[in-house]
């Protein structure tokens, strides 16, 4: 089995279908880009990994653990009750594209608040590694300043930090770069680039193309809930077969 199966997926709101029998299966290390226009589904695919979203059909795997399974008997999925529920989800980090730092809370105080609040460490435990990792995305003389005093690009770097700060097994990045200007986005890219550079398992739901070709070592086109076309950056991007594909990387350029 590989290290992440999402089987079949299918997600509505209220009658509107957006994830029709999507399937994704990753090995572990393995950074997958997901690429497609605005509504296509991609970051409703990547919430209900994360059980931000419940799925109405399909499997959730990661290795022999479930979160949700497809009942024969109803053809619905099934999800674990909520212990197992948050066991599952605490091997994901995720990070939004909106920050979602708490702004009355420290730079320091932001990364140290999950692993001392849902992990139950002490403070004294955690912080060491929580200036290890402010260090490792370049941001250590900001520890004791607030959110407001920061700029966008240091903000998601925060928030990259954050994640880490759980010692997740995936990575999930939800358009991490779209609330950015354009000179704020390398920054964030780069520290991103890094954790591929060593093996982190990713999906990264993104614009960026040129990133999503330099960093990935797959590619999903997604567009009206399905998955139209995956590959290597070379087969999406060189030669995409796909003509829904082919139009919206002609629109990127």
């Amino acid at each position: 089995m590989s290290f992440i199966n999402m089987e079949n997926i299918e997600k509505s709101f209220n009658d509107t279908l957006v994830l029709k029998d999507v399937s994704l299966h990753m090995d572990k290390g393995e950074v997958v880009s997901i690429i497609g226009p605005s509504g296509s589904g991609k970051s409703t695919f990547l919430r209900c990994l994360c059980h931000l979203e419940t799925i109405d059909k399909g499997n959730i795997y990661i290795e022999d653990e479930y979160l949700a399974k497809n009942d024969p008997a109803t053809g619905k999925a099934v999800y674990v009750d909520a212990d197992a529920a948050n066991k599952f989800c605490l091997r994901m980090g995720m990070v939004f594209q909106s920050f979602n730092l708490f702004p009355h809370m420290t730079v320091i105080d932001n990364i140290l608040i999950a692993p001392t609040l849902v992990q139950k460490r002490p403070k004294a435990e955690v912080l060491p590694e929580a200036e290890t990792l402010l260090k490792r995305v370049g941001l250590w003389e900001k520890r004791d300043q607030y959110p407001s005093s920061l700029s966008g690009g240091q903000k998601q770097r925060v928030a990259i930090a954050r994640a880490l700060a759980m010692n997740p097994s995936i990575m999930l990045f939800d358009e991490p770069t779209s609330a950015l200007d354009p000179e704020l986005t390398g920054e964030v890219l780069r520290a991103i680039k890094e954790l591929a550079d060593e093996n982190m398992t990713m999906i990264i739901v993104t614009h960026e193309m040129a990133f999503a070709r330099e960093v990935s070592n797959r590619v999903i086109f997604m567009a009206d809930g399905i998955i139209q076309e995956e590959g290597t950056p070379e087969q999406i991007f060189g030669n995409p077969q796909n003509k829904r594909t082919q139009a919206f990387l002609e629109s990127m350029l």
